[in-house]
């Protein structure tokens, strides 16, 4: 049995697969996982590009679901139809440095009394970019969304997994799978989940391991699904505030509120959705 599945889904992301592929297979703990993705009818023909790789590497698993399920339904088929011990997500426009995986398995393996390990990625506006356009004494900017020390509270306001962490299995079926009704946010709800459940602090490996690409035709960035995403992100901080930082916190995310829809970024209807008033 693998250490690791690593979880990828596929849709209309041919002009990221070559890059993915060649990243996954330089990863030092490559052989340590399993790397299952799953194909939601993607008019890319991106199998085309994989197919070497399956018959090359017997620990790259591909599944084609049509029609396309979604992203999350997409994660929880791959979460329920392997055995690993630890789970991570591969996004196809993001990139990984080689040691990622490796140091990912380590922090867990010496931090047995935490369930979710991540780390610091960079900020990138380059399609396709990769670890090997980075030396140590190279300025980036890091990802803002993610990554630093954690600290409980502060997961209202800043999702310190985001993109790629590695998680025990186990969190499943402690706490279920993710919720597919949310477009872009549902791994943000189910860590937000856990730790109010009681789930210990997460552990950090301070260094940079991996690369965001802010891809604007992402799912958590394309302009034509803002409203809806920016209001699902709003109904789980509401849900959580008061439980992770008190009133104060949960005071804030409603002016927030107000204040999103005065700038015209969440409708009037959104915001009775919400339970917020003007």
């Amino acid at each position: 049995m693998y250490k690791v599945t690593s979880i990828t889904a596929i849709y209309k992301g041919g002009s990221f697969i070559e890059g993915f592929m060649e990243d996954i297979v330089q990863q030092t703990a490559f052989k340590d996982c399993e790397w299952f993705l799953v194909d939601g009818g993607s008019p890319d023909n991106e199998y085309e590009v994989i197919e070497p790789y399956l018959a090359k590497h017997s620990n790259i698993r591909y599944k084609r679901l049509s029609p396309d399920p979604g992203l999350y339904e997409s994660w929880n088929h791959m979460v329920k139809n392997s055995e690993s011990e630890y789970i991570t997500n591969a996004n196809l426009d993001d990139r990984l440095f080689p040691e990622c995986i490796e140091k990912h398995i380590k922090a867990l393996d010496d931090n047995p009394e935490s369930d979710l390990a991540y780390c610091e990625n960079i900020l990138s506006f380059v399609e396709n970019d990769s670890f090997k356009n980075y030396r140590p004494e190279t300025p980036v900017e890091l990802f803002p969304e993610g990554g630093g020390p954690f600290h409980k509270p502060n997961m209202i306001g800043h999702n310190y997994p985001h993109n790629h962490p590695m998680w025990r299995r186990s969190l499943h079926d402690r706490f279920g799978h993710f919720n597919t009704k949310y477009i872009s946010a549902s791994d943000y709800e189910f860590w937000m989940r856990c730790l109010k459940a009681g789930v210990n602090d997460f552990t950090y490996i301070p260094e940079v391991l991996g690369i965001y690409y802010r891809n604007p035709t992402g799912v958590s960035s394309k302009p034509d699904v803002d409203g809806v995403r920016v209001q699902q992100e709003m109904e789980i901080k509401l849900k959580y505030a008061k439980d992770f930082a008190g009133q104060s916190a949960e005071d804030t995310i409603i002016n927030l509120v107000q204040r999103l829809h005065t700038s015209g970024r969440i409708t009037a209807d959104m915001m009775r959705e919400l339970g917020v008033t003007l």
